[in-house]
C-alpha cells in the first residue's frame, strides 16, 4: 500500500475553491429500516478503514501540488448535531477527509471532495452497511457487490485514471455566456436546509420513456423549467439558466478507481414565455446525448488534463496557483452555471441486504453562488431527489415538486431536515 498519493485531476481544483461557503463536501445516506447503535456502526468503521486505505488520509501542502498522505489513527464515527455538507474541521476528525455521522435511522458518509467522486463514496458507504448489518447479528452476503476486507485493495482502485485516458488529441474549448444565478436571502443561522422528495423510480422511468427520454434529462429539464417559471419569468431575464451535470468517466473508460474519475457538462437554455416543459425534455435530452459521447468526454478529459501538465503551470508556487484555480473556477465554472444536478443513478445493494435500506439520499453542496443543488439516487423502487439550499427561498423547489404531482401525476412523498425553514415557509 502507498503512503502518499497525489491529488487526481479533478482532487486538485477542490483546496483552492474550497471555503466556509462553498465546503466542496457532499454526503450520502441511508435510511435504515431501525435506529442506529453506535457500537456496532464504529466496529464497521474500522473494519472499512483497512479496506479503504486510499482515503484515511491527510492533506499536506507541498511546494507546487498538494497530496494526500496515509494515516493510522482510528476514524471515529460521530452523532449528527448540524447542517449537512458543512466543513471538515480535520482537527476534530484525526486529520481526515471524511466522515462517518449517524442520527436516528440515518448512516452518512460525508466526503471532501479532493478524496473521490459519488461512486467511491457509493462503495465505501455499501461496505459500511454490510459491515454494520453484519455485527448487528443480521445473515447478509455480499453477491458480489460489496468490496470486502479480506478481498485486499486492488491498486488500480486508487489509480488517477485521467491521466490513464489522456492523450494528447486536440480539444476544444467554448467561451460561453454566464448563466443566471439564482439569489435568495441567506438562513437567519447559517446552515443549509436539505429538503427530499421519495418517488417511485419505475413509475418516473415510464414517465421519462412516454417522454422519450431518460430520467437525468426529464428532471434537468424540469428544474431549468421550474427556475424559469418561478424566476426568470418575472425578471424578463434572457440569460441562459445551465445545469452542470457530472458524468462518471467509468461508463466510458473502464476503470477500477475509487477517486474522482468524472466529467462535468453543462446543459442549458435560453427560455421564453413560449418555451414549453416538452420543448425543454427534447432540447437537454438532445444536449445531454452529444456531450456524454465517447468523444465529447475524451475531448474535457483531456483538456482538464493539458492544462494540469502545462510546463508553465507545473512551475507556478502552490500559493499562486491556488489563486490562478480559484479565479478560472469562477470565470470558467460557477459564472456559466445556475445549479448543479447530480444522478447517482441506482445503488444496488445484495438482496439480502437491501431489505434493511429503506432509501438512499444525495446531497449535494450549495455555494454562494449556486445556492441551491440537486442531488438524486435510488435504491429499489424508491428515487430520492434531495435538493439542498442556503437561501430561505422555496419557490423552485415548490414549483418543482408540484409539477411532478400535479402535470406529472406522481406520488411524492416529502421531508427535510428543518434548517431554517419557517412554519408556513414549506410544501
Amino acid at each position: 500500500m502507498k503512503n502518499w498519493y497525489k491529488l487526481d485531476n479533478a482532487g486538485k481544483l477542490f483546496p483552492a475553491v474550497q471555503n466556509r461557503k462553498k465546503t466542496s463536501v457532499y454526503r450520502i445516506s441511508a435510511i435504515m429500516d431501525s435506529p442506529i447503535d453506535a457500537l456496532y456502526l464504529q466496529q464497521a468503521t474500522d473494519t472499512v478503514a483497512r479496506r479503504f486505505p486510499m482515503f484515511l488520509v491527510k492533506l499536506h501542502r507541498g511546494v507546487f501540488w498538494n497530496y494526500l498522505e496515509h494515516r493510522k489513527n482510528p476514524l471515529m464515527v460521530e452523532e449528527e448535531q448540524h447542517y449537512p455538507c458543512q466543513s471538515i474541521n480535520v482537527s476534530d476528525n484525526n486529520r481526515y477527509l471524511l466522515k462517518v455521522l449517524y442520527f436516528q435511522n440515518r448512516i452518512s458518509v460525508e466526503f471532501f471532495h479532493v478524496l473521490a467522486d459519488g461512486f467511491g463514496a457509493t462503495e465505501f458507504l455499501k461496505s459500511l452497511l454490510f459491515y454494520y448489518l453484519s455485527y448487528c447479528g443480521y445473515k447478509v452476503e455480499a453477491e458480489g457487490q460489496i468490496l470486502l476486507e479480506d478481498d485486499g485493495t486492488d491498486p488500480s482502485e486508487s489509480e488517477d485514471s485521467f491521466k490513464r485516458y489522456s492523450k494528447s488529441v486536440y480539444y476544444e474549448s467554448f467561451s460561453n455566456r454566464n448563466a443566471y444565478h439564482i439569489k435568495g436571502t441567506p438562513f437567519e443561522q447559517y446552515g443549509f436546509n436539505a429538503v427530499h422528495g421519495v418517488v417511485s423510480a419505475c413509475e418516473l422511468n415510464t414517465l421519462a420513456k412516454k417522454h422519450d427520454t431518460t430520467i437525468t434529462a426529464y428532471l434537468t429539464a424540469l428544474l431549468i423549467y421550474s427556475t424559469y417559471q418561478t424566476r426568470v419569468a418575472g425578471e424578463g431575464s434572457k440569460t441562459p439558466i445551465v445545469a452542470a451535470v457530472p458524468v462518471n468517466l467509468r461508463k466510458l473508460f473502464p476503470s477500477k478507481t475509487l477517486r474522482n474519475f468524472f466529467g462535468v457538462v453543462n446543459i442549458g437554455a435560453v427560455v421564453s414565455e413560449y418555451t414549453t416543459m416538452e420543448d425543454l425534455i427534447g432540447l437537454c435530452h438532445d444536449m445531454l446525448k452529444h456531450k456524454t459521447s465517447p468523444l465529447h468526454l475524451q475531448n474535457i478529459l483531456c483538456s482538464n488534463v493539458a492544462r494540469e501538465n502545462n510546463s508553465l503551470a507545473k512551475m507556478v508556487p502552490l500559493p499562486i496557483k491556488k489563486w490562478l484555480i480559484r479565479l478560472g473556477f469562477q470565470m470558467l465554472g460557477e459564472r456559466k452555471t445556475s445549479l448543479t444536478i447530480s444522478n447517482l443513478g441506482r445503488i444496488r445493494l445484495p438482496e439480502s441486504m437491501s431489505k434493511y435500506v429503506q432509501q438512499v439520499e444525495t446531497l449535494v453542496y450549495p455555494s454562494p453562488q449556486n445556492p441551491i443543488n440537486c442531488g438524486i439516487s435510488s435504491v429499489g423502487d424508491r428515487l430520492t431527489i434531495t435538493f439542498v439550499r442556503s437561501i430561505t427561498e422555496a419557490d423552485i423547489l415548490q414549483y418543482f415538486f408540484s409539477y411532478l404531482t400535479s402535470e406529472a401525476g406522481l406520488s411524492v412523498e416529502l421531508y427535510s431536515n428543518g434548517w431554517g425553514e419557517a412554519h408556513d415557509e414549506m410544501f
